[in-house]
Formats: structure tokens, C-alpha cells, sequence
């Protein structure tokens, strides 16, 4: 190749480079305002931080174009700050002794760290993958599994597709706590989930007794091994500085997990599904949980991805259980009765089934919910369009 060419081609990669550091930064400010706001003073006040750092947005660009992430940049950086938490920055993270609240100076430190461990920031960055296991979301779990088991009584099958670690599998071994109202944790389990109610729907199915679900199989396109002390650790990275009893709740989860370990598979939500699905031993029904997964998918394989479900459901009955953004449901033949504007709202997640078989379809929208399930919206009927949500 000429001289010439070489000199175009770095041409068109600077041209490249400099359109994903605005798309970068765009994306940093919009995860500050409708993710950490209420949430995380330091991850809102660092995301508006990394929006106008190009030397740090930088760091993103050795990650694969599908893992450049606000979450990954931060747990690449909490992941470091564990070991060095004598640097100015672990002041900011509760998690790691900290307790300064977010003021001038942490910038100033977020950026120091950053240059001081870019080489430890990039070599993370190129390798690891997004893996959160928010096991708030049993919630969902929970709430979802109660519908599915009154349209179809009997034993069920579990599999969740973006599994993680798999502890969502172990929904059953936790505790629920909702007001003053609380199930007991199975095993003598030191997990108690937690969230918040809006509004007046029923949060009855909470409560009931799970059905029974003999078959539990995780699958992701890069499990975690939580017997592997490094790969917990990575995990823990994903929970944010002030989220103290997270963590606690997190090890104390992955704890149950490791005495009782549910199958976990290496898998392509866009690719394998049905397969996975046929495979399921018996003829029970299938149920399918995804939390946050469309998130990870572009339009067309969102599309594949519920095409994959029908397929499956020519055979034998599968629900859909999911936790997800209302706006990434089009295009998967969901149908929701969301009035705008929260039908395209990136700020709440909507719960719901999707029931299907041969012969049938029906889509129920259970609840409305904060993205980790740290509060709760439950339907006020079958065909609640939460406009009364919208306006509180």
C-alpha cells in the first residue's frame, strides 16, 4: 500500500475515532442524568466528568465497539481502586471505606487514577466483559413466575438467557421484604431482598408460594465462575461506590450460590434460545427470563432474538418473563398498553410475560420498575396503561 493510502486510511480512523468519542460522551451524560441521579452522586457527578475528558473517553476505545460503556469504564476503575485504596479517590467510595461526599476534588482525583493505571484501565477495557447480576430483579422473577404458573398449573422450567453468575436462579433461596411484609429465606439464607411499592396495584404474587421448577439452566455469552475468587471480584466491581448493603447483599448471594450451584452454559441469546429451549428435558413449560438483556442488542438482533421464542413455542408452551426497557420491546411482537411517554422512556424498565404456545399469544404487563428494582409499580389491572404513573 502506498504512502498515500496509509495516510488516507489514518484519515478515515481519526475521522471514525473522534465520531465514537461524541457518541461516547453523549452516552456518558445520558447515563448520569437518567441512571445515576438519586442513585449514585458520585457515578452522576463522574459521568459529566468523563463526558468532557477526551483522554479518558479514550480508554473506551480499546474495548470492543459493543462493551463501550459507562459501566464498564466505572468498573474497570472500582475494580483497580479495591487494591488502592489509599489513593485520594477511595475517600469517594463508600464501598471501599470512603465517606467525603462528592465535592471538587473527586474530578480531580477520578482523573489522576485514570492516568496513573491507564495501562491496568486499558488492558481491562480490551478483555472484560459487562456482568452484573442485580438480584433485586428476582422481584420480577417472582412476580412474573406467579402469572405464569396460574395460566399453566404444574411444574416449570427455568432459563434465564443473560445469566451472568446464575444467581437469579436461586430466587427461591432468598428472603422478600416489601413494607412490613416479609417471606423467610429458604436454608436458613442470610439474603433478604428489598424494594419499594408505588401506587396501590397488588404485590400478592410476591408473596405466593413459588411454583416448582425442577430445571434451572443459566446461559451468557461469557458466564462468571463464581468459584473463581477473580471472576467474583470482577462482579463486585459492577456495584456502584455508595452501595454499601448491595455488596454485602451481593457476597451473601453468591455465598448461597456456591453451595448450590445452578447449571450455567456458554450462549447466544440471538442464536441459541430455541435450541436451549428444545433441549429442556419433559414437556413442561418453559420459562424464559431476561433482565436488561434487549439492552445489549441492536434492533435486528432484538428481532432474532424473539423470533428465536416463537420458534420454540411451535413445540411446546414458553413464556417470556422479562424486566427491560419498554422502548427496546419493539420489534420483538410484544404489545404493551404503555401510553407515551413512557412506552420509549429509557428511565424505568417495564415487568411483563409473554405467554405462547401453537395456538396462542397474550402479553400482560405486570409492573412498571425502577432499572435494579429498588422500587415497584405493580398493574392496577391486566390493561393498566400506568398513565397514573406518569403524572405522580
Amino acid at each position: 500500500m502506498s504512502t498515500q493510502g496509509r495516510g488516507t486510511g489514518d484519515s478515515i480512523a481519526a475521522v471514525a475515532d473522534v465520531a465514537q468519542m461524541a457518541y461516547l460522551a453523549r452516552l456518558f451524560r445520558f447515563f448520569g442524568r437518567t441512571q445515576c441521579e438519586g442513585r449514585s452522586a458520585v457515578y452522576a457527578g463522574l459521568s459529566a466528568v468523563v463526558a468532557e475528558e477526551p483522554e479518558v473517553l479514550g480508554l473506551l476505545l480499546r474495548a470492543p465497539a459493543e462493551q463501550r460503556r459507562p459501566s464498564l469504564l466505572f468498573a474497570a476503575v472500582n475494580h483497580l481502586l479495591r487494591e488502592r485504596r489509599d489513593h485520594p479517590l477511595a475517600a469517594y467510595y463508600p464501598i471501599h471505606g470512603g465517606a467525603k461526599p462528592f465535592d471538587d476534588g473527586a474530578p480531580a482525583a477520578f482523573r489522576d487514577f485514570c492516568r496513573q493505571h491507564r495501562d491496568g484501565l486499558a488492558e481491562l477495557l480490551a478483555h472484560r466483559t459487562t456482568q452484573t447480576n442485580e438480584v433485586r430483579r428476582c422481584f420480577a422473577l417472582r412476580m412474573g413466575l406467579a402469572r405464569v404458573a396460574a395460566a399453566w398449573p404444574g411444574p416449570l422450567a427455568l432459563l434465564e438467557i443473560g445469566a451472568s453468575a446464575g444467581l437469579n436462579l436461586r430466587f427461591d433461596a432468598y428472603g422478600y421484604r416489601v413494607g412490613d411484609r416479609q417471606t423467610r429465606p429458604e436454608d436458613g439464607s442470610p439474603v433478604v431482598l428489598s424494594t419499594t411499592v408505588r401506587g396501590d396495584g397488588p404485590v400478592d404474587a410476591v408473596f405466593r408460594r413459588p411454583p416448582h421448577v425442577p430445571y434451572r439452566l443459566g446461559a451468557d455469552l461469557d458466564p462468571v465462575d463464581i468459584a473463581d475468587p477473580e471472576a467474583a471480584r470482577w462482579l463486585e466491581a459492577f456495584i456502584w461506590p455508595e452501595q454499601v448493603a448491595e455488596l454485602r447483599t451481593l457476597r451473601a448471594a453468591i455465598d448461597v450460590a456456591r453451595r448450590n450451584p445452578q447449571p450455567l452454559v456458554r450462549a447466544d441469546a440471538v442464536r441459541d434460545t430455541a435450541r436451549l429451549i428444545a433441549e429442556v428435558p419433559g414437556r413442561a413449560p418453559v420459562v424464559v427470563f431476561t433482565a436488561s438483556l434487549l439492552t445489549y442488542l441492536d434492533a435486528e438482533a432484538r428481532s432474532r432474538f424473539a423470533a428465536q421464542l416463537a420458534t420454540a413455542a411451535r413445540d411446546r408452551p414458553v413464556a417470556w418473563l422479562f424486566t427491560e426497557g419498554p422502548g427496546l420491546l419493539a420489534g420483538t411482537n410484544v404489545i404493551t398498553p404503555l401510553a407515551d411517554p413512557l412506552r420509549t422512556t429509557g428511565e424505568l424498565y417495564a415487568v411483563g410475560v409473554s405467554l405462547r404456545d401453537a395456538h396462542s399469544h397474550h402479553d400482560e404487563l405486570l409492573a412498571l420498575a425502577d432499572p435494579y428494582l429498588q422500587w415497584l409499580a405493580p398493574a392496577r389491572s391486566p390493561h393498566d396503561d400506568f398513565t397514573w404513573l406518569a403524572s405522580s
